[in-house]
């Protein structure tokens, strides 16, 4: 309920269905949900047509699917039947990330793999009625997976002249995970679909590794660039609670692309810029974070204690920001952490510069203190969603910072701290992001 109330909140229109944790969207695709299981999907569809929004539910066939079987084609379609007849409207077939062969039963039938695709789709769209939102994922769904390349892929060729054509193409840009979408970088595939894409972006998805989370904001995407588009649908992180300031800003970026369509924004104030949006989200989830919240929204429980922190207070801004810059983007470091890969760097080259060494050395420790006193404001918190989302990636801050800290203290000849005191109840394991350690510290230049 929380996600359709904030997407209604900030303008967003559309929710695709298709968690890789219900066995029954692609494992077990064949398989009809129970009626414990009907009763939770219909709930969403009528939560989200309940606040404007257009339910999209996807399902993944493509890993074992028999392309020529009659029996798997009509296990298909009682299995869209089915959550068809629970009131959603809009589908999506997804053959992402699989296996390019067919089976010999396939290949007799078909003359490619993406003619099966595609005979499959086609058929099915018919079969649902021809809604008017049906999603087609294709397996080379970004530049780098097209063969030899976008405008000469025998693959995307197919798919462009046999797929009907109110039948919308998933496409994620240039890569898997884009930098920057822009109008001229669409415009080769759309003319090889022969219609206009639909991005699936992956900006902010961080299910292909668990040790990174991105909270920035929306950005490298020209608001101009939903004139090109059916639609775009942001891929999120795992943890709910890290999806607010995605999604604020994807709100923002969408508005603003309305405006320049008027004619709006040229120029002014209305303009999509990535930092205004950036303060505004954290402007708003501030009003959140320090609410006494339960994971799903609930009110939180009263408790005895506030763990080893001792709770000190609220969750200020800046502590905020500073998060959010050590979890910014997966193609770009946030400010903070920025600052502190820049320090560190500096340190472990320019220790005979003494004076000058000893004065960023202790900027250095101050922002180490910061991410150890952001850790405590976490776990002490009143909200305790957002404790239980993002507690993995505060702990590995903090453990990191203690490390870091450490190391600089060696570093410096122990003028600050003692190595053995400061390591003190640290983990034997250290990093964030999966990308650093203590023994990097000593010999490259380190990531965060």
């Amino acid at each position: 309920m929380f996600v359709s109330v904030r997407m209604q909140r900030w303008g967003l229109n559309t929710y695709l269905y298709g968690p890789k944790d219900d066995l029954k969207h692609r494992l077990l695709w064949r398989e009809v949900y129970s009626p414990e299981e009907e009763g939770h999907l219909r709930t969403l569809i009528v939560e989200a047509q309940s606040r404007g929004l257009r339910f999209v539910y996807a399902l993944s066939p493509g890993q074992d699917i028999v392309f020529s079987s009659s029996c798997d084609l009509t296990l298909l379609k009682r299995k869209l039947r089915q959550v068809s007849d629970l009131g959603c409207q809009a589908f999506a077939i997804l053959f992402d990330d699989i296996d390019h062969s067919m089976c010999q039963a396939d290949s007799e039938a078909f003359s490619s793999f993406a003619h099966a695709q595609v005979t499959v789709a086609n058929e099915i769209y018919r079969f649902l009625g021809e809604p008017p939102v049906f999603l087609f994922c294709p397996t080379e769904y970004c530049g780098s997976l097209c063969s030899p390349s976008v405008s000469k892929s025998p693959y995307l060729q197919t798919v462009g002249e046999d797929l009907l054509p109110n039948i919308t193409v998933i496409w994620t840009g240039s890569k898997v995970i884009s930098r920057k979408l822009s109008v001229d970088c669409l415009a080769e595939v759309e003319s090889v679909l022969q219609r206009p894409p639909l991005i699936w972006d992956n900006l902010h998805a961080n299910d292909y590794d668990s040790r990174r989370l991105f909270l920035g904001p929306f950005k490298g995407r020209e608001p101009q660039l939903r004139n090109s588009l059916r639609g775009l649908l942001l891929n999120p992180n795992c943890e709910f609670e890290a999806n607010y300031i995605p999604l604020h800003t994807l709100g923002s970026w969408y508005r603003a692309g309305k405006e320049e369509k008027k004619g709006e924004g040229s120029g002014g104030k209305d303009e999509y810029c990535p930092d205004r949006a950036l303060s505004a989200a954290l402007h708003d989830w501030m009003d959140e974070l320090n609410q006494p919240l339960q994971p799903g929204g609930g009110p939180r429980q009263k408790t005895q204690g506030r763990g080893s922190c001792g709770g000190k207070g609220l969750l200020s801004e800046s502590q905020v920001r500073l998060l959010v810059g050590l979890y910014y983007l997966p193609h770009e470091h946030g400010p903070s952490a920025q600052r502190l890969l820049q320090d560190l760097t500096w340190l472990k080259t320019n220790c005979h510069l003494v004076d000058e060494w000893r004065g960023r050395a202790s900027r250095f420790m101050s922002l180490c203190e910061e991410i150890a006193e952001l850790h405590c404001s976490v776990v002490g918190g009143a909200n305790r969603a957002v404790l239980y989302d993002l507690y993995p990636y505060v702990w590995d801050l903090r453990n990191t910072a203690l490390v870091a800290k450490a190391f600089i203290c060696w570093l410096g000849e122990g003028e600050c701290l003692h190595l053995q005191s400061v390591l003190e109840g640290v983990p034997r394991v250290w990093g964030i992001m999966g990308e650093c350690s203590f023994t990097k510290f000593g010999t490259s230049s380190g990531n965060f």
